[in-house]
């Protein structure tokens, strides 16, 4: 009988035990709970817990991608928001990139020219210290090699730039870098020293306007490279069309700026035109959103904000905040 009594004991000491387990975990559980609702990490949805995953799918390389947060009612401008994901793991044979002081650039071997050139531009960068270099030359970190000078030699096109080079004025060393001639791409001399140029102007001119902007230039390679036209011995491919993507915060005031890794809202903007003179045309009459350009160059645009900011940005534009 005496043995009885003691394995109950024991048996109920256990079960206090447990219990005490059991409600120092839900308490704790609990605790942890309200922490994440409170720094967003968790959210409730219709009944459902909603935990946040810092990381989200690219569309288009099928990788992941940061998407950092921001304090509540702006949105996060991250560290080189301005440089593209390209579906270079499906072909990284054909993509190199190549990383500059103040811009960066995809190459395409098989065309022989970048097919995203991308940088970031302050209004601070806008004051002019430096004339322009004209220093073309072949770029020797591009592993096959670049096209070259010669390429262009009696072709009748231009070697255009990319990311041009008065947009970086502000330094010798950064102005130097743009005539490499990863950043070339032949362009019809109407195009370039027409409304290609003049489109250029017009992103210094949003730069002084709205304080920062995020550029992306390219040609859209859409076809496969034996497709196209060439000049040269390397065979640089002459593009039919060129695109031209465009990002700038908005802030509510003045103020705002001040913290500039936070906008109160984004806009976006893209173009693309057709490498000839576009006579009696301007760069306006092509405007469309990015995610039209999107759709014809496989390349993801803007891909470190936000996703739901980046949808709302890429998918439509309102003129009326550009001109």
């Amino acid at each position: 009988m005496a043995k009885m009594k003691t394995s109950r004991r024991r048996k109920s000491n256990r079960n206090q035990t447990n219990i005490v387990f059991l409600l120092i975990f839900l308490i704790l559980a609990g605790l942890f709970l309200i922490y994440c609702k409170s720094t967003g990490k968790i959210s409730f949805e219709d009944g459902q817990i909603k935990i946040e995953n810092p990381l989200s799918t690219d569309k288009n390389t099928g990788s992941q991608k940061s998407t950092p947060a921001a304090k509540d009612g702006f949105i996060a401008l991250p560290d080189q928001l301005e440089y593209p994901i390209c579906a270079g793991e499906k072909h990284a044979q054909d993509h190199e990139r190549r990383k500059f002081k103040n811009y960066e650039l995809c190459y395409r071997e098989s065309y022989e020219q970048a097919e995203w050139s991308a940088y970031k531009l302050s209004k601070d960068e806008l004051k002019k210290t430096t004339d322009r270099t004209n220093d073309f030359r072949p770029d020797p970190k591009i592993t096959t090699c670049s096209s070259t000078l010669a390429d262009y030699k009696g072709s009748g096109y231009d070697r255009g730039h990319l990311t041009p080079a008065a947009d970086m004025s502000f330094d010798k060393s950064a102005m130097s870098e743009t005539f490499y001639m990863s950043n070339m791409s032949p362009q019809a001399p109407q195009f370039n020293r027409g409304i290609w140029q003049q489109l250029e102007a017009q992103v210094r001119t949003w730069a002084k306007k709205f304080g920062t902007i995020y550029v992306v230039s390219g040609p859209i390679l859409e076809k496969n490279a034996k497709d196209y036209a060439t000049i040269g011995k390397s065979k640089v491919v002459i593009p039919q069309y060129y695109y031209k993507a465009v990002l700038i915060p908005l802030y509510a005031d003045e103020t705002d700026k001040n913290s500039p890794e936070d906008a109160k809202s984004i806009a976006a903007l893209g173009f693309i035109l057709p490498n000839n003179e576009c006579k009696g045309k301007s760069f306006w009459d092509f405007a469309i959103s990015i995610d039209e350009i999107e759709k014809r160059t496989g390349i993801d645009l803007y891909a470190l904000l936000e996703d739901s900011a980046e949808a709302a940005a890429e998918s439509s534009f309102d003129i009326s905040i550009w001109r």
